[in-house]
């Protein structure tokens, strides 16, 4: 588990700085005009939702909804779409798809709170 954390964290943001960590060791520099930005976005959010529950795991921290790894994706997703946007001064339009995964965050994070308090209902 260790170890994907030590494979998963840097290759998650790597293509922030403009590089791509593959396996077996090799580190490959993104070329601006032929880079597919959303992908690396998928890519990084991917990785660092799998760092974040491989994380939790070793803290002994269970998921208290099923809901929670598509609010963490989605909050990986909507921080790496942003700087990637930024960054490579993409169309206005991206920030309408960022605007769109904010609002899906607000109605995940009350169905999360909503199950999370189900969970725990009766235990006292």
């Amino acid at each position: 588990m260790i170890f994907l954390l030590v494979w998963l964290v840097p290759s998650a943001w790597l293509p922030v700085v403009g590089f791509v960590y593959e396996a077996p060791f090799t580190l490959f520099e993104i070329d601006p005009s032929t880079a597919n930005f959303r992908m690396l976005s998928i890519r990084s959010a991917a990785f660092m939702t799998v760092a974040y529950f491989v994380s939790s795991y070793l803290r002994h921290q269970r998921p208290l909804s099923s809901v929670l790894p598509i609010l963490v994706f989605g909050s990986w997703l909507i921080l790496f779409r942003s700087i990637f946007v930024v960054l490579h001064s993409e169309p206005v339009t991206e920030w309408l798809v960022i605007l769109v995964f904010c609002l899906l965050q607000v109605f995940l994070s009350l169905e999360y709170l909503r199950d999370s308090n189900k969970i725990f209902k009766d235990s006292w």
